[in-house]
């Protein structure tokens, strides 16, 4: 038997983790795309170099090397402000500490010269301990961890050894495709080359839908928008829910022009998130890494889940849903000219564009290194 538990908001989620963590004792195996050497970096770091656990082992993604605190640290570190350089050069420290302490560590889908495989990035957020596991967005950072978002837990049920399967094919430079049932949820594995497949059993929930549909995301883009669009002209209601001091800016653009073309009723935050979810008619409920959006379609490696369980879902509906629609900003949605939407959905599709070249890119795992 698999049991559930929602933890909102970064405090919620690193206490029940980290207590998690430093009971184990077979695993501890952590994922994420984003791990800085920081406050928070350093917390999760810690836990992990202190477990009793025989297996410890991390993967970040290459993303790190290259953007900390949101910002682009390629290049000469002396030219860097000094706050960030100091922030780079504790995050080189953080995993050469880890890897003193007997903690395998490796990053993944390395960049590459000139950056060409820039948009084939693992995205997983992922805790095993044992046998719970974590699936999630949020990542280990400052700037994440003050950002509203959510971890599912899981426990029991198969669903840690699952995860640490794919965590395991990762490690070894050969991501994989798929997914397993478990009583209440449905766990996939996207592997950035196929996830097609994955996104087409979404489009066919989103199909499926007859009453309503309430999306949250910061990053939302097509091709989901387009399924969202095809839905309330068949009259199911949508709701969406999206950040307007968004740290992308085009992406919000974007959504606001589709909400204006299709009907959407969008309802602005006055705080940037990084929570995400789908859920339809109050009855499937999709969260995971994935933001649903064009580069996860196109590119990234990401863990998805399907809910089923009807508490989780109405514990997401109570909890994230209703305090977001109450806390909108006031005076309702507002509203951009067509031309700005256009550019901003040309702008996208220009991105997609490139995204698509990297899906062929070779997919490995390879030491951490400053």
């Amino acid at each position: 038997m698999t049991t559930f538990e929602l933890l909102i908001g970064a405090p919620a989620f690193w206490e029940r983790a980290a207590s998690d963590i430093e009971r184990s004792r077979r695993r501890v195996l952590v994922q994420a795309m984003t791990f800085e050497g920081d406050s928070a970096g350093r917390s999760v770091a810690q836990a992990i170099g202190a477990a009793s656990a025989l297996d410890r082992r991390v993967l970040v993604d290459d993303y790190s090397r290259f953007v900390v605190s949101d910002r682009w640290v390629a290049g000469r570190r002396e030219k860097l402000p000094a706050d960030l350089r100091a922030e780079v050069e504790a995050t080189h420290a953080m995993f050469a500490e880890l890897g003193a302490a007997g903690v395998g560590v490796r990053r993944t889908n390395p960049i590459g010269p000139l950056f060409a495989n820039y948009p084939a990035r693992n995205h997983k957020k992922l805790i095993v301990a044992d046998e719970v596991a974590y699936v999630g967005g949020i990542n280990f950072s400052d700037h994440n961890f003050a950002w509203r978002d959510f971890m599912l837990r899981l426990e029991g049920g198969g669903a840690a050894d699952w995860l640490a399967r794919d965590f395991d094919a990762t490690w070894r430079g050969q991501p994989r495709a798929g997914h397993t049932d478990l009583p209440g949820v449905t766990l996939r594995s996207l592997d950035g080359r196929s996830n097609a497949s994955a996104f087409g059993d979404l489009m066919a929930l989103i199909e499926a839908a007859r009453r309503e549909i309430v999306v949250i995301s910061p990053y939302l883009t097509f091709p989901v928008t387009g399924a969202l669009a095809r839905a309330a002209r068949r009259g199911v209601r949508v709701r969406l829910i999206t950040p307007w001091p968004n740290n992308k800016p085009t992406v919000r653009d974007h959504l606001l022009a589709a909400a204006q073309r299709s009907g959407f009723e969008i309802t602005l935050l006055s705080e940037m998130i990084h929570l995400k979810g789908l859920l339809i008619d109050a009855a499937r409920l999709v969260i995971g890494s994935s933001n649903f959006d064009f580069v996860s379609l196109a590119a990234e490696e990401e863990l998805m889940a399907v809910i089923m369980d009807p508490a989780i879902i109405a514990d997401f509906e109570a909890r994230i849903v209703q305090p977001a629609i109450a806390g909108a900003m006031a005076g309702g949605a507002r509203r951009i000219s067509p031309i700005r939407g256009w550019i901003a959905t040309g702008a996208l599709k220009i991105a997609q564009a490139v995204a698509m070249t990297a899906r062929g890119s070779r997919r490995t795992a390879v030491a951490w290194e400053a």
